[in-house]
């Protein structure tokens, strides 16, 4: 069976941030049907992409944060998923956990970058 790491995933390499998205759950879908006998087929679906993004999300953190100091220092802990996340002033808050602590994403990465452009053309619209 093959298995991807979160190491192996080149997510900068693509011109846009849903362009890395869609190549990265390719890749998954790809590895999935050839470790499977049921194949996988038409179009990606949602739960598709948001498994590639949570591996692109992971391997940003893989590579930014090794620092144990700046991690304890930001307050930042990991979640069920594996993410590491930051707590804000709305831990008592109704909003959404995704909103109350966001996932810890280094300014400078490449991806952070696309992730920007893209939320610029939407013209800063929210999730």
């Amino acid at each position: 069976m093959v298995n991807i790491q979160t190491a192996d995933i080149m997510s900068d390499y693509f011109s846009t941030y849903s362009r890395n998205v869609r190549i990265v759950a390719w890749i998954l879908r790809f590895i999935h049907n050839i470790s499977n006998v049921n194949k996988l087929r038409g179009n990606l679906v949602y739960e598709e992409f948001k498994k590639a993004e949570n591996l692109v999300f992971k391997s940003v953190q893989l590579r930014s944060f090794q620092d144990e100091k700046f991690l304890a220092k930001m307050q930042a802990f990991k979640d069920e998923e594996g993410f590491l996340r930051i707590r804000t002033k709305l831990v008592d808050s109704d909003e959404k956990e995704d909103f109350k602590f966001p996932v810890l994403l280094p300014a400078s990465d490449v991806v952070v970058k696309l992730i920007r452009e893209e939320h610029k053309k939407a013209m800063h619209a929210g999730s």
